[in-house]
């Protein structure tokens, strides 16, 4: 798989900073449907972000990424590695995705229509089955721990991968902090994530990253994609634009490198 093919802002609430995302090459705007997050967005503001990331792409409807039905019958990380192409494809235009935590799959499935979501983000206790109940491909989101103590990255990496069923879009390695899943600005053991691909499984590294660091996770990591959230704030919800700016430019210059030795 390629190097930081997928560059995720997330976090975005209002249509300024997703056209800002877009120009400069985030292939998915992530909009929190949380409640009592800070970057949380209602569906009339959620609407008119994905009004505007339509219009950038010169499309009117919703993006539509082939269900793969006949990869359940692959391996889970086989599935998941077909799956990661088809969405690479479907991200040659920015698309829009929901975030939800511990949230019904029906409710998940209902704003998803409601609003004209591309495809949905799980981020709490959901389980990997609810992946394929929510209307639109989602992603699943692995939460990490962030420990000061020494681990075992292969073994973490082959637990993580012992989990995993056909039924998410793509898996997203994000930071624990606590128990608190998600948006604590930390990060995790990165050695994991690079266990995890080695295994033969691509992934989106998440938790802590910013225009400061995203170089070195590339280089190092290696990841099949790079995500974004506070880490280029101006203040929460709104985004700075020089830092997503120069997010995903160095991201993709250190791909760029990063592919030269393969």
């Amino acid at each position: 798989m390629p190097f930081a093919c997928i560059y995720a802002v997330c976090g975005v609430t209002n249509p300024e900073d997703a056209l800002a995302a877009c120009r400069s090459g985030a292939s998915l705007i992530g909009v929190i449907c949380v409640e009592g997050s800070k970057r949380y967005v209602t569906a009339d503001q959620a609407k008119s972000i994905v009004e505007a990331v339509r219009n950038f792409g010169e499309r009117d409807a919703r993006v539509e990424i082939p269900s793969l039905s006949d990869a359940s019958s692959a391996s889970p990380v086989a599935a998941l590695i077909r799956k990661a192409r088809a969405l690479e494809n479907a991200c040659r235009r920015p698309l829009v995705v929901g975030v939800f935590q511990n949230a019904d799959v029906e409710d998940i499935e209902a704003v998803s229509q409601d609003v004209g979501l591309d495809l949905v983000q799980l981020h709490g206790d959901e389980g990997m089955g609810a992946c394929s109940k929510c209307g639109v491909p989602a992603i699943r989101v692995v939460h990490i721990e962030a420990t000061t103590e020494k681990i075992v990255a292969s073994d973490s990496a082959e637990k993580i991968v012992a989990l995993l069923t056909a039924d998410p879009l793509a898996i997203l390695l994000d930071t624990s902090v606590q128990g608190v899943q998600g948006g604590t600005g930390a990060t995790f053991d990165w050695d994991v994530a690079k266990a995890i691909q080695n295994l033969g499984l691509p992934v989106i590294v998440a938790g802590g990253l910013n225009a400061e660091n995203i170089e070195e996770v590339v280089s190092d990591v290696k990841p099949w994609g790079v995500d974004v959230s506070s880490g280029v704030e101006a203040s929460p919800g709104r985004k700075d634009v020089k830092e997503v700016q120069a997010f995903v430019s160095s991201a993709r210059k250190a791909a760029e490198e990063a592919s030269k030795g393969f």
